[in-house]
């Protein structure tokens, strides 16, 4: 009986002192945590090393045409032969920026959904028009790069 006693009270505490330490932090602290997240995005609603904000934890409605773009210049990237030359990087250059330039003339999203597929895309045409601009190995390890952040946008938008 006393160990449950103890025990009882050891959880007590330690109940306590987490509501303590909750108080503590503000109503947006506790707001936030509540909101359901993936494991790219931190209790603020943004994502670990992209610049996107979930919608209310959940993903974003795109277009069929934008998702259709994303998933075409995914396997452009899966498709570089391990013995792609510099030439062969600079042709993937230029089928990524028509692909990149298709999903934002074909875009019907509106409001915060475009914000924030805006967001996302920016990091991508900069990583696109880098490509074209760098050396051999350089070129590996950016279509690599790319390739990574193209398989996260489903992490963000679904059609």
């Amino acid at each position: 009986m006393k160990k449950l006693l103890l025990l009882a009270s050891v959880f007590m505490a330690i109940t306590y002192a987490s509501c303590q330490s909750t108080q503590e932090k503000g109503v947006d602290s506790v707001a936030t945590s509540k909101e359901p997240r993936n494991i790219y995005t931190g209790e603020d609603g943004h994502t670990y090393g992209i610049d996107v904000k979930l919608n209310k934890g959940a993903k974003w409605e795109a277009n069929f045409p934008t998702t259709d773009g994303m998933g075409a210049m995914l396997g452009m990237t899966k498709g570089m032969a391990e013995n792609a030359t510099l030439e062969d990087y600079r042709g993937l250059q230029k089928r990524l920026a028509v692909s990149y330039q298709k999903i934002v003339q074909k875009c019907t999203m509106k409001g915060e959904a475009l914000t924030q597929l805006n967001a996302y895309l920016k990091p991508l045409k900069e990583k696109i028009d880098k490509l074209s601009t760098t050396d051999l190995e350089a070129s590996k390890t950016l279509t690599h790069d790319i390739r990574d952040y193209l398989l996260k946008y489903s992490h963000f938008f679904y059609s």
